[in-house]
């Protein structure tokens, strides 16, 4: 039976400074060629049977298989950072200008790579174990391109799991729930396309603006007439009327919106209804109507039975479990992936004094680490039962 080598403590330092290695050098989606080498260089230390680079542009996956009939347990972790400028002044802070770490990506990477950690001295008698880093995780487009590579086939899983960090949650809690856990999110896109105008003589033209405020005005109602109330939301953006002109009576106008939604048929009606609104908005001053949809998220479903693994996982580890009673309003593109398998996404609490998720004081607690190394090791010992042994 798969054991549990405890991380020593010059182990779990090691991976403490993996994090704030990874930390300081932060890379957007899509842009990850550094973190994926770094990633790749520590991996080759703990001798994986299999290493594929460039999975879905910048992805990498480690694979250790025991070359016999089983189960494929694929664990996930995200490669990228975001477009924010970090305010923290600690030693590991950010060395690229707005661009830094606030979604914990960092951490999560680095309790993968505790994973490779134990699994050299493991020996798999059936199955496979799969890390997986994925690029492009905050644009929702790197599960998709991870997907969609000839390569995946080879690493299709049984069995997939992934964790997020939650802030404002109690520290090393586990929190999961069966179903959705994360809403469906898109950015959606509204141009109106008038005609500049002289600004002493706007009537010679057709200035966007009035329909773009009847837009911005009928969001709520559209929320409100739905009965979409505490399952949906909308949130404007970013709005501009025209170019920055004094002289100018603007001709276009770009409106930009968030959608979220907890479960699919409101998703998908939401989007609907929107679509409709501002396109006869547009349609009623003579405006030229362009919708675009942009960084889509599914809803994250969790299967039932790996979230009674989960549950059983910290049960065992004796770790703090919460049944989850709504799905978390933020997007995650691990849903993707739960299409390809079996699994759960689970949160694991980063404290109530860590700052929120995409704040600029954001930093990954590190005490978390082997806390999510340790719920994942039991979840592989559980989802390839009495199928390996230590070496």
């Amino acid at each position: 039976m798969l054991s549990y080598h405890v991380l020593s403590s010059q182990e779990l330092q090691t991976l403490t400074n993996l994090r704030q290695e990874l930390h300081r050098n932060p890379e957007l989606s899509g842009q990850e060629k550094f973190t994926a080498s770094h990633i790749h260089e520590f991996l080759a230390k703990y001798n994986p049977d299999e290493v594929i680079t460039n999975l879905g542009d910048t992805g990498v996956a480690a694979i250790w298989n025991s070359k016999k009939a089983g189960k494929t347990v694929l664990i996930r972790a995200e490669l990228d950072a975001l477009p924010i400028h970090e305010s923290n002044t600690f030693l590991h802070r950010s060395n690229t200008p707005n661009t830094s770490h606030k979604c914990g990506h960092d951490g999560h990477m680095s309790i993968l790579c505790g994973l490779a950690v134990l699994l050299q001295n493991e020996t798999l008698t059936s199955g496979r174990v799969v890390l997986l880093f994925q690029p492009a995780e905050e644009t929702g487009q790197g599960a998709k391109a991870v997907i969609e590579d000839d390569r995946f086939k080879k690493i299709k899983p049984d069995y997939a799991f992934a964790l997020h960090n939650l802030p404002k949650h109690a520290m090393g809690t586990v929190f999961c729930k069966k179903g959705s856990f994360c809403a469906a999110s898109t950015g959606l896109k509204v141009t109106y396309h008038g005609t500049t105008a002289h600004a002493s003589q706007p009537k010679s033209g057709n200035n966007p603006a009035v329909a773009t405020a009847q837009l911005i005005h009928c969001l709520d109602r559209i929320l409100e007439t739905n009965d979409f109330t505490n399952r949906t939301l909308i949130t404007l953006t970013h709005c501009q009327v025209g170019e920055k002109s004094f002289g100018v009576s603007a001709g276009k106008s770009e409106t930009w919106l968030t959608l979220r939604a907890f479960e699919k048929h409101d998703f998908d009606l939401l989007l609907t209804v929107l679509k409709e609104e501002a396109t006869a908005i547009g349609k009623r001053y003579g405006l030229e109507v362009e919708l675009s949809l942009h960084e889509s998220f599914e809803v994250t479903e969790n299967h039932h039975e790996a979230v009674e693994l989960i549950k059983k996982a910290a049960e065992t580890i004796e770790v703090p479990f919460t049944e989850m009673t709504a799905p978390n309003p933020w997007s995650e593109d691990f849903g993707l992936i739960l299409k390809e398998g079996t699994g759960a996404m689970f949160g694991l609490g980063s404290g109530h004094e860590t700052p929120d998720l995409h704040n600029p004081d954001y930093d990954f607690p590190d005490q978390l680490i082997e806390t999510g190394v340790k719920m994942f090791w039991q979840l592989i010992k559980d989802s390839i039962p009495n199928k390996t042994e230590a070496t």
